[in-house]
């Protein structure tokens, strides 16, 4: 569990940082945070089984939640600041990205 749990913190904290999505997959996401929980309850649904065998699906679960929390959060921000902004809807909202690189020639 804690080795399951781990490999979240960097993905977690790089998102943090950046406030930005990146190259994650919402849609993923979506899919496999609820899938976590499902298949946690079907674990420890079955007669026999111990806490620490669906427990862990139960953490990463929540972990992956928290992830996908934060991109849903920055890339609704991002969206509004593109349209604020009138950005080209490619993902260029950073300042350096609106400015062109090389300065138009007016003759």
């Amino acid at each position: 569990m804690v080795l399951a749990s781990l490999q979240y913190i960097p993905q977690l904290y790089t998102t943090w940082a950046l406030k930005h999505v990146g190259s994650l997959s919402i849609p993923m996401m979506c899919i496999q945070t609820p899938g976590s929980f499902v298949w946690a309850a079907s674990l420890a649904s079955r007669e026999g089984t111990k806490w620490s065998s669906w427990i862990t699906y139960v953490v990463t679960g929540v972990l992956q939640g928290a992830l996908l929390a934060m991109c849903i959060i920055w890339e609704l921000k991002d969206r509004k600041e593109r349209k604020e902004t009138g950005g080209d809807g490619n993902g260029a909202a950073f300042e350096g990205e609106r400015r062109p690189l090389l300065a138009s020639e007016a003759s």
